[in-house]
């Protein structure tokens, strides 16, 4: 089954966990900015503009106004009081992230629909204007009846494309028979101008495409991840599973017999070195390059990241036993050591990578004997560290984590906010909570402390930076 590279709210649940990739049905995590600054003026909402446009051109709309600075008065003073950072409204429930930015839309299951290119088209979050924007949609040929489509972004944040993927049937006209067609569109996000199109073919002759509903098509970046997309009459889908279809010409520059598991910068295959045996994966850049294989791997789990830094969560079969977690970096293309050891105890652990610094929880693991901690990627330290026996002590029910901040549920739903290094409470409660970052922007859950919640967000929104770090509040 594919895994994107996409961040989602689904239910607007923003924990700690929200660690990189998505399935078809959810998304990615995206870089923290490195700093903070605290900040307790309240926020002014500002309501995403979302930009519907004709077939065949891009358009954005412009944002209201941002706040502007206000002025108090006395008889023996005067103060400038700054602007409360500029706000979104709430972000759609489809929300994803790729590039550094939010999107809705694209989805990454084929939509079968005659509306399907209206139903699939991205309004992607521009982070400079703060406006949303809509790419161009292909135009179905004349004679042509369209039956559905879907969509992947690709490219970097300052050249990011869109590719389409969208089936149409021609009408039986005697004496010609029906015909089914496969088209690839990719346009440029920016101009709106068509790049290339091409009609899809199975690699080989003894091949076929397979039904639509299927296929999987992912985004990454150096093109789209088009997977189960062919069949030789006897499987499902057979070899290739994985086709890199690029976001600039349509060609498709390599390909791999096992289906992906994608992110933005990595896709994860199953690969064992010994014939037969089902364990094992290997990791594999957007470009086709292989970068890690090992026969142990039990699981890929997520790609986390944070500005520079890029690491992607994997469970690791030790013994018929024992699991751990490993950490391989992508930009040292080596497994990280964390505290005096490349593993740590157990699986399904729970990982956030925010300001250089990576957060693991291991409390709900069933395996682990691990607690919590924060580990530090550039003074290679413990920043907080917890032990299975002290954690086991703790009343904890849930545990978050965004740039030295800790925001600790605890069972009987009280709270505590602790800006480490510091021990001591800073707050008792919270409203809203930081938890991710695009460019430019934080990700803001609001309301989850609601018993009516469940822990789940009432809302996310997004808070422009102010002096290149997050404003604030903290809580």
């Amino acid at each position: 089954m594919i895994k994107t590279a996409g961040h989602s709210s689904r239910s607007h649940r923003a924990g700690f966990t929200l660690v990189g990739y998505t399935n078809l049905t959810g998304v990615l995590l995206v870089g923290v900015l490195n700093g903070r600054r605290a900040s307790r003026h309240g926020l002014a909402l500002v309501a995403p503009a979302i930009c519907l446009v004709v077939a065949s051109c891009s358009a954005t709309v412009s944002p209201p106004a941002f706040t502007p600075t206000t002025s108090t008065t006395s008889t023996t003073t005067t103060s400038t009081v700054p602007p409360p950072a500029p706000v979104t409204g709430p972000l759609e429930k489809d929300w994803k992230s790729y590039g550094g930015t939010a999107y809705f839309g694209c989805p990454e299951k084929f939509s079968p629909a005659k509306s399907a290119l209206e139903d699939i088209r991205p309004k992607v979050f521009d982070t400079k204007t703060g406006q949303y924007v809509a790419p161009a949609l292909p135009t179905v040929p004349a004679g042509e009846n369209l039956t559905g489509g879907m969509c992947a972004l690709t490219g970097t944040a300052d050249d990011m494309k869109v590719v389409y993927l969208i089936t149409t049937v021609r009408p039986a006209q005697a004496p010609q028979p029906e015909v089914t067609k496969t088209t690839a569109y990719a346009f440029d996000f920016k101009s709106g101008q068509p790049l290339a199109t091409k009609e899809l073919q199975p690699p080989t002759p003894n091949l076929k495409l397979t039904a639509a509903d299927g296929w999987g098509l992912a985004s990454t970046a150096s093109g789209v991840a088009w997977v189960n997309a062919f069949t030789d009459g006897h499987a499902p889908a057979s070899p290739p599973r994985t086709m890199i279809v690029s976001g600039s010409d349509l060609s498709m520059p390599w390909n791999d017999p096992q289906p992906a598991r994608v992110w933005q910068d990595v896709l994860a295959f199953q690969r064992n070195t010994t014939e037969g045996k089902t364990s094992g994966a290997e990791l594999r850049r957007p470009n086709g390059e292989a970068i890690y294989q090992d026969n142990d791997v039990s699981t890929v789990d997520a790609e986390l990241s944070d500005g520079p830094d890029k690491l992607v969560k994997i469970t690791h079969q030790d013994s018929p036993a024992v699991v751990s977690t490993m950490f391989f970096d992508l930009n040292s293309k080596s497994v990280i050591k964390v505290g005096d050891s490349d593993r740590i105890s157990g699986g399904g652990l729970a990982a956030t990578l925010s300001d250089g610094k990576l957060f693991v929880d291991g409390r709900n693991s069933d395996n682990s004997q691990f607690g919590f901690g924060v580990w530090n990627l550039r003074t290679q330290q413990w920043d907080l560290l917890k032990t299975r026996e002290d954690a086991s002590k703790m009343s904890i029910s849930k545990l978050a984590f965004f740039e030295d901040h800790l925001y600790i549920t605890n069972i009987g739903d009280t709270f505590a906010v602790l800006a480490l290094p510091g021990t001591d409470p800073i707050s008792t409660t919270w409203s809203v909570r930081p938890f991710a970052r695009i460019s430019g922007w934080t990700l803001v859950c609001r309301g989850e402390n609601a018993a009516a919640l469940n822990g789940d967000c009432k809302e996310i929104v997004m808070v422009q930076d102010q002096d290149g770090h997050y404003p604030g509040p903290w809580f």
